[in-house]
């Protein structure tokens, strides 16, 4: 049975973009995860800075800084959505660099922050202090531990930045 070239090179690129999406998936999936303190959160981004950018995979990857100053983000072709919010980049540093929040490896998301804080299930967290990490954290078992939490902040009433820390309270 001879099957057309045509048919072929078609199956082939049907192939393809299933695998570039799987890819896209992936990577969507990983940073979601990183966001919420699943896994290790900084050695995701920093992974994918060490990769390289991977468009075909939907995101570009850059690492700049040095030492406590480093920074890495991984800006996506398509945004992240994350209960109905959505992101467009995720960042990992080093050194904290946004007020009243102080997640390692975190996204500035579009959309309802009261929503997230629900399905996170997060708590009021009391702002402004040397030892808060955001508005809302995760539940901690211990205040004298310093387990991943997950943090999020209002930016405004459209926007909020989500993401994981560490040491609150520690």
């Amino acid at each position: 049975m001879r099957i057309p070239l045509a048919h072929v090179l078609a199956s082939l690129s049907i192939a393809c973009t299933l695998q570039v999406r799987a890819g896209e998936q992936d990577i969507h999936r990983m940073l979601s995860d990183a966001l919420v303190c699943k896994g290790n959160p900084a050695e995701t981004v920093y992974g994918l800075v060490q990769r390289g950018s991977d468009f075909e995979a939907g995101y570009a990857a850059h690492g700049f800084g040095d030492g406590t100053s480093y920074r890495a983000v991984a800006v996506l072709r398509k945004p992240l959505d994350f209960v109905g919010a959505q992101a467009s980049a995720v960042m990992s540093e080093t050194e904290n660099s946004q007020f009243d929040f102080r997640a390692f490896t975190y996204a500035r998301f579009e959309g309802d922050y009261r929503h997230a804080v629900k399905v996170l299930k997060l708590q009021a967290a009391e702002p402004f202090t040397d030892t808060s990490l955001g508005r809302f954290v995760s539940r901690q078992p211990s205040p004298s531990q310093c387990p991943p939490t997950v943090t999020l902040t209002p930016v405004d009433d459209k926007h909020f930045l989500l993401g994981c820390g560490w040491c609150n309270g520690g």
